[in-house]
C-alpha cells in the first residue's frame, strides 16, 4: 500500500514530461506541413516567373562548321526555358555524346544567362581499318568516319586493327601515334605508318622513296635518327634505295632497286673520303676550302659501308596504300 503514492507520483512526472513533448512535436509537424505546402506552391511560381526566363545564351566553340544556335539546340537551351530547369551536368553529358566534342563546359548565371563552351577534336591522322577510314585525334579517339577517297591530307595509320582484342587494337593505334609524334619532331613528313603482325612499324614518307622499317615502336626515336644517318650517307644515291631497315642492333641494312647500289655506294664513299682528306690537308696548311666554315667537316663517310651493312638482307615490305604511294612521288 505504501508504494501506490510513489507510482502515482511517477506517472504524474512522466505525464508532465511527455505531454509538452507531444504538443511540441504536433506543432512542429503542423508547421512543417504548412511550410511544405507553402513551398510547393511558391517553388513552381518562382521557377516559372518571368524574372528567371532564359534570355542570354553565350556559346563559344572552335568548331566553325556547327553554328552556335545548333549547339544551343543540342544542349536543349531555348529562350522560353527557366534557368531553374537548366541542368549543367546533363547538358555537359549530352554534348560529350557527340563524337567530335572533346570537352564541354556549362554554367548558369542567375537570373537569366547560361554560358556554353565547346572544344572540338582535331585530327592528326586517318586511321584505316578494313575499307573504312576514321579521323583520329592525338589521344587515339576515332571521332569521324570519312570516305577513303575524301580523307584530308593527313598521315595514314594502317595495320593497327589486325589484333583480335579491342584493347590491343587501341594500344597498337596509340603506339603508331607515338611514332608519328617522334617523326613530326624530326620534320619527317609521314605519308603512312603501317604496323605489321609482328608489331614492327614501317614508315612511308614524302620525299623518301625507300620503305623504312623502324621495327619496335618503342625504339622509333632511335630508328628515325638512324634513318637520318643512312640518308646522309647515301646522299644522291638515296633514290636508288628501296628498303632501309634501321631495326638491326649493329648496322643499317639497305636494299637497292638493283645490284648496282653496293658498287655505287662504295664509289660514293671513296669519293667523299677523298674529299674529306683534301679538306683536312688544306686546313692543316692553313688554306680554307671554298664553301666551308672553319672547323666544318663532312660526316664520317668512311663508315658508310659498315653502317649500311649487307644490301638486300631486309625482307620485302608490304605494298603501301595506293593513294599514299602517289603522294610519296
Amino acid at each position: 500500500m505504501r508504494s501506490r503514492p510513489r507510482v502515482r507520483k511517477a506517472r504524474a512526472a512522466l505525464a508532465a514530461t511527455v505531454r509538452p513533448t507531444a504538443v511540441a512535436l504536433a506543432a512542429l509537424t503542423l508547421v512543417a506541413t504548412g511550410a511544405w505546402a507553402a513551398w510547393a506552391r511558391v517553388v513552381p511560381y518562382v521557377a516559372r516567373h518571368d524574372y528567371f526566363r532564359l534570355r542570354t545564351i553565350r556559346v563559344s566553340s572552335d568548331e566553325t562548321r556547327v553554328p552556335p544556335q545548333t549547339l544551343a539546340e543540342i544542349a536543349g537551351l531555348y529562350d522560353d526555358a527557366s534557368l531553374w530547369d537548366v541542368d549543367p551536368d546533363n547538358i555537359r553529358q549530352t554534348l560529350r555524346d557527340a563524337s567530335w566534342v572533346r570537352q564541354a563546359n556549362v554554367s548558369r548565371h542567375f537570373p537569366w544567362q547560361v554560358n556554353l563552351s565547346v572544344s572540338r577534336r582535331y585530327a592528326v591522322a586517318a586511321a584505316v581499318a578494313g575499307n573504312k577510314a576514321f579521323l583520329v585525334d592525338r589521344e587515339g579517339v576515332l571521332f569521324h568516319e570519312v570516305e577513303e577517297t575524301a580523307v584530308p591530307d593527313l598521315p595514314y595509320l594502317t595495320g593497327w586493327d589486325a589484333a583480335p582484342a579491342q584493347a590491343e587494337k587501341a594500344a597498337r593505334l596509340r603506339a603508331l601515334l607515338g611514332v608519328l609524334g617522334e617523326a613530326n619532331t624530326r620534320q619527317v613528313e609521314v605519308s603512312e605508318l603501317h604496323m605489321g603482325e609482328d608489331d614492327a612499324v614501317w614508315l612511308y614518307a614524302t620525299g623518301i622513296k625507300a620503305s623504312v622499317r623502324l621495327g619496335n615502336p618503342d625504339n622509333a626515336a632511335t630508328g628515325l635518327d638512324r634513318l637520318a644517318i643512312a640518308l646522309a650517307e647515301l646522299g644522291p644515291l638515296s633514290d636508288r634505295a628501296r628498303v632501309i631497315d634501321t631495326d638491326y642492333p649493329d648496322r643499317i641494312v639497305i636494299r637497292g632497286a638493283d645490284d648496282k647500289l653496293p658498287a655505287l655506294l662504295a664509289a660514293h664513299t671513296e669519293k667523299a673520303a677523298t674529299r674529306d682528306d683534301a679538306r683536312e690537308s688544306s686546313v692543316a696548311r692553313g688554306v680554307q676550302p671554298a664553301g666551308t666554315l672553319p672547323g666544318a667537316s663532312a660526316s664520317a663517310a668512311g663508315t658508310a659501308a659498315e653502317d649500311t651493312g649487307a644490301v638486300g638482307a631486309s625482307p620485302a615490305p608490304r605494298q603501301p596504300n595506293t593513294q599514299k604511294a602517289a603522294r610519296r612521288g
